[in-house]
């Protein structure tokens, strides 16, 4: 069963970071806790969800980096607490909290925290499916390619 796009306001907390630690094998730094609140079916997302959007909530600790990747969708990036470093293509800007930058469609881009305190970054997109394709498996998933969202009604159920 496919959720129901949200019909009247809820509120959701975009900094619920009970969510799933992501890591790469082989490097210590290669650290980010995450999750999508507005994605039903992962970790504590609740039943909101957008017809057409998705948002990425992650944290990362001082020292440790998003690992360079690149997404299906452009991506809006708003650091939300903390200081980082977002390097998209071949260019790196730093980005405090209240600052944003934007990354267009399967562009490599990573962050990286260049702060001493936690930093915390919401990435927003414009579609309710992502995939994000590393240039190593990203575990806990065990793979490159990660897929989140687009579930579609069964033709069959319609």
């Amino acid at each position: 069963m496919t959720p129901k796009t949200q019909t009247k306001p809820l509120a959701v907390d975009v900094h619920r970071f009970d969510g799933v630690d992501v890591w790469q094998d082989g490097d210590e730094r290669a650290r980010i806790r995450g999750y999508f609140p507005l994605s039903p079916g992962t970790p504590n997302a609740g039943d909101v969800s957008g017809e057409d959007l998705m948002i990425v909530s992650i944290e990362i600790e001082s020292g440790n980096y998003l690992p360079t990747h690149r997404d299906s969708n452009e991506e809006l990036l708003l650091v939300t607490e903390g200081a980082v470093e977002a390097t998209v293509g071949d260019e790196t800007v730093g980005l405090s909290s209240g600052e944003c930058t934007i990354v267009p469609k399967m562009e490599p881009h990573g962050l990286r925290n260049v702060g001493d305190d936690t930093a915390r970054v919401v990435g927003f997109f414009p579609n309710d499916e992502l995939t994000a394709t590393f240039d190593a498996p990203l575990f806990p998933f065990e793979s490159s390619v990660v897929t989140i969202g687009g579930e579609t009604d069964d033709p069959e159920t319609e």
